[in-house]
């Protein structure tokens, strides 16, 4: 027997609050401390609310990702229409989103399926806008050689290590990384003004 109840309104302000609550508690504290009180606490409310706005807290999580993923894809599609747009969706990719964010995503990715599919979406479609700028640039030239979604993967791959390590001091070999991607770049997408 289903009980349909009562639910608080997606997209409200105390509903973003919420996600922003378990968006922070994500990056400071890990999943591990994301509980229906954490975030309640975070943003002054009583613990009952959450599940006023949120049925489960697999909901509140699956909900917290697709902004975030939202955000982030609303970035590259910008990049991708520039005049520069390898430049661009490359400087998305080094000055992405917390990283830390994404390493706990990915924990809970793991363990809850309607997060692994947003997840699997989402890196699906960064990818394919990835390419997009990729074929813009390269053209069929290159492509023959190495293929587009295999340059996309290594340079984001590149991209989040660098993020990750630099997050915990770790620096040797990351400008040498950054030139070669940044020279590739250079050579075959050439700034225009």
């Amino acid at each position: 027997m289903t009980v349909n109840r009562r639910m608080g309104p997606p997209g409200s302000a105390v509903w973003h609050q919420m996600l922003d609550g378990a968006e922070a508690i994500l990056r400071d504290e890990g999943y591990g401390a994301l509980t229906s009180r954490s975030v309640a606490e975070r943003i002054g409310v009583k613990q009952r609310l959450v599940y006023y706005y949120f049925a489960t807290m697999d909901e509140l999580i699956v909900q917290t990702f697709r902004r975030l993923a939202s955000r982030e894809v609303e970035r590259l599609e910008a990049a991708l229409t520039g005049n520069n747009s390898l430049h661009e969706v490359w400087d998305v990719c080094v000055h992405t989103s917390d990283t830390r964010m994404v390493s706990e995503f990915m924990a809970l990715a793991n363990r809850m399926e309607p997060l692994r599919e947003e997840v699997v979406a989402y890196i699906e479609t960064t990818r394919r806008i990835q390419i997009a700028a990729l074929e813009q640039a390269l053209g069929k030239d290159l492509a023959a050689r190495m293929p587009k979604a295999a340059i996309a993967i290594l340079a984001t791959s590149a991209a989040l290590t660098l993020h990750r390590e630099a997050a915990i001091g770790i620096t040797l070999g990351h400008d040498e990384v950054m030139k070669v991607i940044e020279e590739f770049i250079a050579h075959y997408a050439p700034l225009k003004s």
